[in-house]
């Protein structure tokens, strides 16, 4: 599938801060930048200057993007959402800043159905899918975006998010992957990009809130839940079993047929979708 110029066109400035205005959201209006190494440095380094919750970084361009576990985070101009957020954590026991990655998913799964029409699901801890199954197909999953999370500081953890928009399947950073483009949704990343911000600070303030509302979204959002998985945890360790539950911490519950054990980080293979 091709993609038009004008659909690669940059974020025009002044239509984001019409759009921003419009929705009436307190949190900072985002900043735009052509190019950059990481926007997750560039909100790290903001935050260490007293930048203010909800301060937003979004690149045409990232040159060093990154993803969990130093991965490469591919980013062609134009092509996707390439976007990172400073959630000040306050009073917040640390223990619950992990949960902001979940956090992220849910806004990014709400902001794709409103903006393109693309009805994504999660795959735990961080990966935005898309699932074939959903779409009448053979039901192999996709992945569409992912979630980076880093805490800074004290008081703050910065959220970095990447989705695929106007990718073509030969731009595609890895087999397996999909972009709006070619799951046949709007190519509109500026409406993405504000949608995904409004639901962004609706769903941190469930967090700061302790709503049971997030993580039963969440939960019915998570392609993972009943998957037959195999974990890869640290130090080599592999844990094979069925996904039983996600505890209200976001953490899953794998049972082996003998014993149930809690996963708290790990990657995620789906042995069934």
């Amino acid at each position: 599938m091709g993609i038009s110029d004008e659909s690669r066109a940059a974020l025009d400035p002044d239509d984001i801060r019409h759009r921003w205005i419009e929705s009436g959201d307190a949190w900072p209006a985002p900043r735009l930048v052509a190019s950059t190494g990481s926007t997750n440095d560039d909100v790290a380094a903001l935050a260490g200057a007293g930048a203010p919750d909800g301060t937003c970084v979004t690149a045409e361009e990232q040159t060093a993007g990154r993803g969990r576990l130093d991965r490469t985070w591919v980013s062609p101009p134009g092509s996707g959402l390439w976007t990172s957020v400073l959630i000040r954590t306050g009073d917040q026991p640390v223990a619950r800043w992990s949960q902001l990655s979940i956090v992220a998913g849910v806004a990014v799964v709400d902001a794709l159905r409103t903006a393109c029409g693309i009805r994504a699901e999660l795959k735990w801890p961080n990966d935005v899918v898309v699932i074939d199954a959903a779409c009448g197909g053979g039901g192999g999953l996709r992945k569409l975006g992912g979630i980076l999370s880093q805490a800074v500081g004290t008081d703050a953890v910065v959220l970095g998010i990447g989705v695929n928009v106007a990718m073509t399947s030969a731009e595609l950073p890895v087999p397996g992957a999909s972009s709006v483009l070619l799951e046949g949704g709007r190519l509109d990343r500026a409406g993405l990009l504000v949608d995904l911000l409004v639901a962004l600070h609706h769903r941190v303030e469930q967090w700061r809130r302790g709503d049971t509302v997030l993580m039963a979204d969440y939960r019915t959002l998570c392609s993972t839940i009943g998957r037959l998985v195999a974990i890869e945890l640290p130090g080599e360790v592999t844990l094979q079993g069925e996904v039983v539950a996600i505890d209200d911490d976001g953490h899953l519950v794998v049972s082996d047929g003998q014993k149930t054990s809690t996963v708290t980080a790990g990657d995620v293979i789906h042995a069934t979708i």
